[in-house]
Order: C-alpha cells, then sequence, then structure tokens
C-alpha cells in the first residue's frame, strides 16, 4: 500500500510525509476513523514510507529493497498486532497463528472491516481481543534492535479490543518507548480507549469519505460499475468495506429480509414467528447479530428521515425504500426515540456476550408494544 493507491485523504497524507521530512515523527500516534474510512490503509503507506529507502515528496518509491519487503508484508521491522481469539486447547494467547493470515487479508484488500476478519478466521461465534499476553510479546519485539537498523513500527489494529489490564501494559509501552519506535493505533472509536491513552498519542482524525469519493475509488480501485458504486456508497454513507460487503456479500439482503419479517411478526404479535425468528437472528454469531442490529438502526432513521420530507437525504436501496414506503408510518414520534433506545442497547448486550435469543425475544416483545403506540 503506497498513499497514490488510497481512497481520498490527501492532505492527510501530505501532513504525514512532510512530518517524516522535517525530522517530525511522534512515537505513538491514533488513526482513528469509522469503518471503511482508510485509516489502515493510511497507517500501512505511512509506515512504507517510513521505511523506504529513497522516498520522494510525495510517496514511497515502490522499488527499493524495503518496498520490495512491504509488497508481501514481510519487512522484519513492520510489526502487527490486532484482535484475536485463543484457540481451544492451545497455550498461545497472543497473534502469532493468526500473522499469516492477517497479512493475506491485508494484502488481499486493506478496506474492510471486523465482520471480513472473523471470516477470515472462523471465528463467527467468537469474542476477538487482545491479551496481555500479547502486549507483552509486543514489548519484547519492539525492545530489540532494528534489523535494518531504520525505524521499528508497530501497527495495532483496532486497540479498542484491549481489556483494561491489556490497555495498561500498552500505556507503559507507550510511555516508555524504545529508541526509533513508532506505533501506530488504527482504531473505529476511539472514545473506548482508555483515557489516559488517547491523552499520550498524537490523534490523526481520519474522517468519513464522501459518498461520490467512496464511488470514484471503488471504480478505479476495484473496477466497480459507477452508478452501481455510487448506489452502494450512497447506502453505506461513504463506508468502502460496508460497500463492498454489499457488492460481495448479499449480507445487507440477509439483514434487509430478516428486518422486514421481523417487522411484520411484531406488528402482527405472531410470538411463533418471533421465536423462530430469534433462531435465525442468534444462529450466525455475535458480530452478525450486532450488525443486523445496527441495520435495524439504520432503518428506524431512515424512516424518520423518511417521515419529515427529506426524501433525498434518504439513504436506502430500492427494495428497502419499498419497503420503508409503507412502514414508516408506523415509526412516528410517540415512538422513534423509544425504539431506537431498544435498538441501541439490544446492541450493548450483544457486545457484552448476553445470549442473543433472549436479547431478541425481549426487544421483539418491547417493539411489538411500540409499533402499535398512538401518534
Amino acid at each position: 500500500m503506497r498513499f497514490e493507491a488510497i481512497i481520498g485523504h490527501d492532505k492527510i497524507g501530505s501532513k504525514l510525509r512532510a512530518g517524516v521530512q522535517n525530522g517530525r515523527v511522534a512515537h505513538a500516534q491514533l488513526f482513528n476513523g469509522p469503518e471503511g474510512s482508510g485509516a489502515l490503509s493510511l497507517a500501512l503507506a505511512y509506515a512504507r514510507y517510513l521505511h523506504c529507502q529513497k522516498p520522494s515528496e510525495t510517496d514511497a518509491c515502490g522499488t527499493c529493497t524495503s518496498c520490495r519487503q512491504y509488497d508481501s508484508l514481510q519487512h522484519p521491522d513492520l510489526h502487527w498486532s490486532f484482535p484475536f481469539f485463543k484457540k481451544d486447547g492451545s497455550e498461545q494467547s497472543t497473534t502469532r497463528p493468526f500473522q499469516n493470515a492477517w497479512r493475506e487479508r491485508v494484502l488481499d484488500d486493506s478496506y474492510f472491516g471486523l465482520e471480513e476478519w472473523l471470516g477470515t478466521i472462523g471465528a463467527d461465534k467468537k469474542q476477538l481481543f487482545i491479551s496481555v499476553q500479547e502486549a507483552l510479546e509486543l514489548n519484547r519485539k519492539l525492545g530489540l534492535k532494528s534489523f535494518q537498523g531504520g525505524w521499528k513500527v508497530l501497527i495495532l489494529w483496532l486497540p479498542e479490543t484491549m481489556r483494561v489490564d491489556t490497555a495498561n501494559k500498552m500505556l507503559k509501552l507507550i510511555e516508555e518507548p524504545t529508541d526509533k519506535t513508532v506505533m501506530l493505533f488504527v482504531s473505529e472509536q476511539a472514545n473506548q480507549l482508555l483515557a489516559t491513552i488517547r491523552s499520550r498519542v498524537q490523534m490523526i482524525q481520519v474522517p468519513r469519505l464522501s459518498d461520490e469519493e467512496a464511488a470514484l475509488g471503488m471504480n478505479e480501485r476495484y473496477g466497480i460499475d459507477l452508478e452501481q458504486a455510487r448506489q452502494w456508497t450512497h447506502v453505506t454513507e461513504g463506508n468502502v468495506a460496508a460497500a463492498m460487503r454489499m457488492q460481495h456479500s448479499g449480507g445487507s439482503e440477509i439483514d434487509r429480509d430478516l428486518f422486514i419479517h421481523w417487522m411484520r411478526s411484531c406488528y402482527a404479535q405472531e410470538t411463533p414467528k418471533t421465536v423462530a425468528l430469534a433462531d435465525d437472528f442468534a444462529k450466525p454469531g455475535r458480530e452478525s447479530m450486532k450488525r443486523f442490529l445496527l441495520y435495524a438502526l439504520h432503518m428506524v432513521r431512515q424512516c424518520i428521515v423518511g417521515n419529515y420530507g427529506a426524501q433525498s437525504l434518504v439513504r436506502l436501496t430500492a427494495p428497502e425504500r419499498a419497503f420503508a414506503e409503507k412502514f414508516a408510518p408506523f415509526i412516528h414520534h410517540g415512538n422513534a426515540i423509544d425504539i431506537q433506545q431498544l435498538l441501541e442497547n439490544a446492541h450493548r448486550d450483544i457486545a457484552g456476550n448476553v445470549n442473543g435469543k433472549l436479547v431478541f425475544l425481549d426487544l421483539s416483545a418491547r417493539v411489538s408494544v411500540l409499533l402499535r403506540k398512538p401518534t
């Protein structure tokens, strides 16, 4: 990944390169941006620029020994950390068993989200985390001398998945860095990090891409028809990872169909159907449940937008819009806030490892009452 391959964010790239050229490289930096914004891509291009032996003002050269090593993500002074799970029967609680899978995932496409990473490592029903043992291993690695005499670079993806004890270990590493070490944290929700960590890193805010930026990037990067790309990025609000997910996996169609059947059964108060749908909701795993609840929130909010006459701002596909036109009257000022709060609470409960089927059944009962609430 070089700066030239990044979708948008030219100003951020220029600022990062200027810092290197002027000898102002902070030892701990946090790239914070929503999923699909390109924060990981920026961090990787920056790391490559730091290691490049013949960088220009605009990018890494692409031909030196370091750049060739980056082409396969095999540079000896580039270290990776990311959320993972402890395999059954394994004593290993570090990222070591997953490093090859991670490289393959990033080399395939650096615009991805947690859902893609879960699929890559077969962890659909696992809770991912970054362990204390992993933090200790990073401390050991970064304490060694550089193999090539330059920077040692760590890219840590989704630091918000660190547990408190892990975060405290990482805090010590940030406060007492070894010589010529740069730690690049790539976060989607920096507010979930310990305040003590946030206060000790240089924050780089990576904004959401505009719909058009994301669409043009998808057209140039993946060869997707521009009008099709514009449809996906309009719905996903510039999230390239989610747009590619819609393009390839059909996950959005699964969520849409489940949402439609769910709302109809809730309104009709058809308990047997709701119980059957609870199985469909819980079966795929925790991350899929969280994704569906976020999708449900999206649909409710789009109904609210449409109810206030702002049709040009509604971000729905044609099938979603067809359903929303009939469903929107049941979302009004008398129940909209309560329904949104219920969905947010359910998302929090699923993230906290509460039984998915029970969460769905309780949520369904409450939503059923609210849908029949008069305006």
